[in-house]
């Protein structure tokens, strides 16, 4: 398998990222629609709690296979010796995971409700790790945007297997099973996609993965427990209830972090072909920074304008207790979209340790507020919580980024996108003034008209943005 990873097109491997991100986002959309009006919020929030819990502990196995990604991305390496110790990896965690769930199973038990919820919960982990390994190797060999596709297809799988498993009556269990089953069998299929039959790793193979593993690891589980320590602080002090409500907000929030991941991934993969022999990445960071926000921005004040239409008219009457939530996740959503490209390109440069720190540092801050906040105001007081921490993890960022290159990094492009989505806000509000939202066809209509303000209003201020969708179509449209 061919792997020219230094002289990758991040706009051609991003766009490849993005449109698959938009089948993966649209398959979890339709699906959380049918799940919310299937179950109802408790009955969700239980499945969502399990799954939280599930892709935390998923990360241990996740951080080595960072690492992996690192390793194969980089000039002359051995593919069979890593995916070796990737499979090393996977039976070593993932068994030690099963033994400690049989030998606390009654204690972890209470938390998810019964033992049948908790050994759910270690399938999810068991074939979650299994995708993980394979995709990440994947993505390093020169496939970022591929790997993605993957992904998306797992995504349709599981959705296909869920819907099924739901209208015979399985209930959340049907969830879980589903996305069991759909994610082993697309685990394999990035195996074939590889090609590369694995072989038994050398101590070096063992040693060099260690080397970028022993940050990775605590990093990437620190960081994954950020993203979900909010479920498991909801269900743990206000109820699955409020987890219901809160995975329904947060996914109609998840387009926003499409640009910013694919372009993440992509600048992972070169930045360490990059930097591996020795030539300068801060000005692939500084046009991944360019367009992180070019869909949370619009998304967030969207949201402003109308956040009970919007859950009201998707979810149902009930889910309009989560306007609120919407509103605050959509915020975070803009803060953390501006921040991935500085933690893949940490990632990327082989200084996992500084990913750690700032992980630490951020959770730490969003735990002691999580827990105080939800006490006195429930989701939304959680919801407040992550933001705060959120903007604490771009200023950090910030300044390591300062010493790193000598200058802040925000690029004029960000201040065009954030102004053209002001003017998007008043022209919604303008139209909500004379026109109620009753149906999804008059949700749809407001939002295509908020969406032709915005993109015509960024074409028209934005010289940078014309130029950069056409060197990105470039890459596929010949001249």
């Amino acid at each position: 398998m061919s792997r020219d990873t230094a002289s990758l097109s991040l706009g051609r491997e991003a766009l490849i990222g993005f449109v698959a991100k938009i089948l993966l986002a649209g398959m979890g959309f339709a699906g959380i629609v049918v799940y919310y009006r299937f179950l109802g919020p408790e009955t969700l929030g239980i499945y969502y709690t399990v799954l939280a819990a599930a892709n935390v502990v998923a990360q241990l196995v996740g951080g080595f296979a960072s690492a992996l990604q690192k390793r194969v991305s980089e000039k002359q390496t051995d593919l069979a010796e890593y995916i070796g110790v990737g499979f090393v990896v996977y039976v070593t965690v993932v068994g030690a995971g099963g033994v400690l769930a049989y030998a606390l199973e009654s204690s972890l038990s209470n938390f998810f409700l019964s033992s049948r919820h908790l050994w759910g919960g270690v399938g999810i982990f068991a074939s979650l790790s299994l995708f993980t390994v394979t995709n990440r190797i994947y993505s390093g060999v020169g496939k970022p945007g591929l790997a993605v596709w993957t992904d998306a297809a797992r995504s349709v799988l599981t959705l296909a297997l869920q819907v099924g498993l739901l209208l015979v009556g399985f209930r959340e269990f049907g969830l879980i099973y589903g996305y069991v089953g759909a994610t082993l069998v697309c685990a394999l299929g990035v195996l074939v996609l590889i090609g590369v039959r694995p072989v038994i790793p050398s101590r070096r193979a063992l040693a060099r993965t260690w080397e970028f593993a022993k940050w990775s690891v605590p990093s990437g589980f620190a960081s994954n427990l950020y993203g979900r320590i909010d479920v498991l602080i909801l269900a743990s002090l206000v109820g699955s209830t409020a987890v219901g409500l809160y995975e329904p907000a947060h996914r109609l929030t998840v387009p926003a972090t499409f640009v910013a991941t694919s372009v993440g991934v992509s600048l992972t993969v070169k930045a360490s072909g990059l930097s591996s022999i020795g030539e300068s990445v801060e000005h692939d960071l500084r046009n991944a920074v360019s367009y992180t926000i070019l869909l949370a921005a619009p998304l967030f004040f969207g949201a402003l304008a109308m956040p009970e239409a919007l859950m009201r008219t998707i979810y149902g009457p009930s889910a309009t207790a989560g306007a609120m939530a919407l509103v605050g996740l959509a915020l975070f959503q803009v803060f953390n979209s501006f921040q991935l490209p500085f933690d893949k390109l940490v990632s990327g440069i082989d200084r996992p340790e500084i990913n750690l720190g700032v992980s630490v540092v951020t959770i730490s801050i969003d735990v002691v507020l999580a827990v105080f906040l939800a006490r006195a105001y429930g989701l939304e007081g959680v919801v407040a919580a992550t933001i705060l921490s959120e903007v604490v993890r771009v200023v950090i960022f910030q300044g390591i980024l300062y010493r790193m290159f000598g200058s802040f990094v925000l690029t004029r492009p960000v201040i065009e996108q954030l102004a053209s989505a002001v003017v998007m806000f008043l022209a919604v509000e303008g139209v909500l003034l004379a026109f109620s939202i009753r149906s999804v066809l008059d949700l749809l209509l407001v939002v295509g008209l908020g969406g032709v303000v915005y993109f015509g209003c960024l074409l028209a201020v934005s010289p940078h943005f014309r130029l950069t969708l056409d060197n990105v179509l470039g890459d596929f449209v010949p001249n």
